[in-house]
């Protein structure tokens, strides 16, 4: 059996700021902010630089990395450059406060978010893909939850996985409070939740309570999250922040498009003849044009 403490040196870097965020004093959650902002850097900055960005001390810096369990802040440098994810991350040279030139304020749009869609899609870690399209396709039942702006990609993610099989429902439906959505879930089920930012309070509480009834828990969520992860079996991140006043959905429904694909390549056969049947119910009761 895995014990805690090798559970603990399993994690990533942010998984453990995530699981300690609640209880870190000022100046290490600043520290830790960052890291959390921008993981990939912690491969490349030294400790000195990392103190001088989040204008804290070298001591504040090497607390925070000992309270994480790491020996020093070279041992959690090391352990970022081997999960550094693939591709650069998303910087956005344009300012939000710029006037946009009607002209080429198209080009500019298409831009922003082909950048994020790609910045997105280079975030993925292949093994991760493979381990959750594996549960989405093989557990029994499936329960999708989203709030806020979180809940059409919810929907969204629901209605093109029930294409390919059955047992997908909501667990936060219209009309139903969120303990009758979790109680209705337990081992063996898996759970996708996406969490993007403007996240309602007690979402933390939330993911938590699901994860505690046994069922994988699967977190889609941006970079903007704190401590929610560390309660999730599996992360995928999406990028939403733009210059603009308005976050960018693109980047997320293409991770859920890209999800459903791998989630159908799992299924074969079985998902095909699904998605068969459904098409001969269409016909039948000429539903579609």
């Amino acid at each position: 059996m895995e014990t805690k403490a090798n559970h603990r040196q399993a994690e990533s870097p942010t998984q453990r700021i995530h699981r300690a965020y609640g209880d870190l004093p000022e100046g290490e959650r600043k520290a830790a902010d960052l890291v959390l902002d921008m993981p990939g850097e912690l491969a490349i900055w030294s400790a000195s630089e990392l103190a001088d960005r989040a204008k804290v001390s070298n001591a504040t810096v090497s607390r925070l990395f000992r309270r994480l369990g790491y020996s020093s802040y070279e041992e959690a440098r090391r352990a970022a450059r081997s999960l550094r994810a693939v591709g650069s991350p998303l910087y956005l040279a344009e300012s939000a406060k710029g006037a946009v030139q009607e002209r080429d304020f198209l080009a500019r749009h298409i831009s922003v978010e082909t950048k994020i869609v790609e910045a997105t899609l280079a975030m993925v870690n292949p093994l991760t893909l493979d381990a959750v399209s594996e549960l989405l396709a093989k557990r029994r039942r499936l329960r999708v939850a989203g709030f806020r702006n979180s809940y059409f990609a919810a929907e969204y993610a629901r209605t093109m996985l029930a294409q390919f099989r059955p047992g997908i429902e909501l667990l936060n439906a219209p009309g139903q409070t969120l303990a009758e959505g979790i109680a209705g879930v337990g081992s063996g089920d898996v759970v996708l939740v996406i969490g993007l930012r403007r996240r309602p309070s007690g979402f933390t509480e939330f993911v938590r309570a699901v994860a505690e009834t046994g069922a994988d828990v699967v977190l889609i969520a941006d970079r903007s999250i704190r401590e929610a992860p560390a309660e999730a079996h599996y992360n995928l991140s999406c990028i939403v922040e733009t210059p603009q006043a308005v976050d960018s959905y693109a980047g997320v429904l293409a991770l859920l498009r890209l999800l459903a694909l791998s989630v159908l390549a799992k299924l074969d056969a079985q998902g095909r003849r699904h998605l068969e049947r459904i098409e001969t119910f269409h016909e039948k009761l000429s539903e579609l044009e």
